[in-house]
């Protein structure tokens, strides 16, 4: 077993803290001495973390880049596919009426997509609910 060498320091406490210091070691069945290292170097690691709080920061929040990056990868995918796939849902319904609809019975396509186009930007606005309720 290796012996600990110990250097003395002599301090002066108020009498408040030093009744809480005996207190403690009242409660925990320790030695005055041994409570106050205990202390002392629970005080010496929080202000190690605090002095370091930055550093341990970017650390984490790099750990979290890193494991979040394959999934930020992936919904970006997946919404760039759903762009692709709405814009070519719009197109082929214009080129659908434009193509199946008997010349009689057109009426003017730009002008039916850009009624579309402002009530898809106001249902994206509103909640389901109080779209489904509104009147058009």
């Amino acid at each position: 077993m290796r012996k600990i060498k110990f250097k003395s320091v002599h301090l002066r406490l108020d009498v408040e803290l030093y009744e809480k210091l005996k207190n403690i070691a009242n409660k925990t069945n320790k030695s005055q001495a041994e409570t106050f290292r205990q202390l002392l170097r629970k005080g010496l690691a929080m202000e190690y973390v605090n002095e370091n709080d930055d550093s341990i920061a970017k650390l984490i929040r790099h750990q979290v880049d890193v494991a979040m990056k394959v999934h930020v990868e992936r919904l970006a995918a997946l919404s760039a596919k759903g762009g692709h796939m709405a814009a070519t849902a719009a197109f082929l319904n214009v080129q659908a009426l434009q193509d199946l609809v008997p010349a009689e019975n057109k009426k003017d396509v730009r002008t039916m997509y850009d009624k579309a186009r402002v009530k898809a930007a106001e249902y994206l606005r509103v909640n389901t609910k109080e779209y489904i309720e509104k009147d058009f």
